[in-house]
């Protein structure tokens, strides 16, 4: 090939070359006036509408209520919103150490605090207010972040509720304080009054003088009034206070309602009513339960039946149900109940008739400390009750087919 054929047009290599040139030559055109222009104006806009928002993230921290900061590794302040400077009026926040302005961080390592993305609260008293501060590290922008928050409203509702727990826990002690010296003066002089009627009574039996017999059977009935009342006020105490301690043994029940009965006799034949204890099972008959708060059961249901009972009779009838549980029912011919009364018939201090002008008295408490002791026995409380015809109490009691088998712990409650 000669020197002029090289260079022909007609060369297809050169023809090529001139094609690659020209298309080199476009693609740096069309970067350098169309590609590299609107890339420019997209970062451009991306900058913009970054600084509108960290105008906006600064106007809205700006104008916050709450004191927000802002601060480096070292703990130095690096920008700070008018409220931050309204609680540190005496202070130049900016430039200024963070364990200055809150002291709590005086051993924080905020290097770490940043590196960790870690966080910490504390609350900060300045003046009369209260402040909690939230401080957050950002590894991402190398800074920690402070937001304060006044919770002054908020102390001062909690010391109050502190206050008034102070208050109850001393007020509580008191009333056990008062309860145990109360029931110690009172039962001392009962203790006398019964026992010295008991001496009268066999003194006027040996002279054959039976004129007093009604006035000493008042003078124990009621001294046992008081016992029985005292005894309520403090059994409840201790359920209430969770004082009351259980000893689980096993109980013969029919020894128990005998003494029961037999107590409460004299009670019965001063209104001159009929007193049953009538026994389907036989003797003995053993449960397991509490025996103090079984025979508190009991005793509380007898003493209400004669109070509520003007006239017929008082039945303690115990037996089997169809699950071979033992049952007790107290069964009296008294006032009775209404339905309305039912639903609040085991609620503290209540009575159906309330106020100074109430026929019986009582403080409202027998029912409510029963029902708490049948539960505290595995047992179960049911009432039948109709106005002006009576009531049937009936207690269902485990008896000697699972007091062995799953014996209850002794508990304090």
């Amino acid at each position: 090939m000669n020197p002029e054929s090289l260079f022909s047009v007609e060369n297809p290599v050169l023809f090529a070359l001139f094609l690659i040139l020209i298309m080199i030559a476009v693609v740096y055109v069309y970067n350098r006036y169309v590609i590299i222009p609107m890339r420019k104006k997209h970062l451009a806009e991306e900058e913009n509408l970054k600084l509108q928002q960290a105008e906006l993230m600064a106007l809205f921290a700006s104008l916050s209520p709450d004191p927000i900061f802002r601060c480096d590794d070292e703990g130095k302040i690096l920008l700070a919103n008018n409220s931050a400077h309204s609680i540190f009026p005496q202070k130049l926040l900016e430039g200024e150490n963070v364990r200055v302005i809150l002291p709590f961080t005086s051993s924080t390592d905020f290097k770490k605090l940043i590196e960790e993305d870690g966080s910490m609260l504390d609350v900060l008293q300045i003046g009369k207010n209260y402040y909690q501060f939230l401080i957050i590290g950002s590894k991402k922008f190398k800074i920690c972040q402070v937001y304060g928050r006044d919770i002054t409203e908020l102390k001062i509702t909690e010391n109050e509720l502190k206050e008034a727990l102070y208050k109850a826990e001393e007020s509580k002690r008191l009333k056990e304080f008062f309860l145990a010296q109360i029931s110690h003066e009172i039962r001392s002089p009962l203790n006398v009054i019964v026992g010295y009627s008991d001496v009268l009574k066999e003194e006027l039996k040996e002279l054959k003088i039976t004129n007093f017999d009604g006035i000493l059977r008042s003078i124990k009935n009621n001294s046992k009034r008081l016992y029985r009342t005292f005894d309520l006020l403090l059994n409840m105490s201790q359920i209430q206070t969770g004082k009351y301690e259980t000893h689980y043994e096993k109980i013969d029940l029919f020894y128990l309602l005998s003494s029961i009965h037999y107590e409460y006799t004299s009670l019965a034949e001063e209104k001159s009513l009929n007193f049953i204890l009538n026994n389907t099972l036989g003797s003995p008959i053993y449960i397991y339960g509490d025996h103090y708060s079984t025979s508190q059961i009991f005793i509380n249901l007898v003493d209400n039946a004669i109070k509520y009972t003007n006239q017929g009779s008082i039945e303690i009838k115990i037996y089997k149900n169809s699950d071979e549980d033992i049952c007790v029912d107290v069964i009296d011919t008294g006032k009775g109940m209404s339905k309305e009364f039912l639903d609040n018939l085991f609620v503290p201090f209540t009575q159906e008739e309330m106020g100074y002008t109430r026929r019986f008295e009582g403080t409202g408490l027998g029912l409510a400390i029963i029902k708490n002791f049948v539960e505290l026995n595995n047992g179960k409380i049911s009432v039948k009750s109709e106005l002006n015809k009576g009531t049937t109490f009936s207690i269902t009691l485990k008896g000697e087919k699972s007091w062995l088998a799953n014996p209850m712990k002794n508990q304090i409650y």
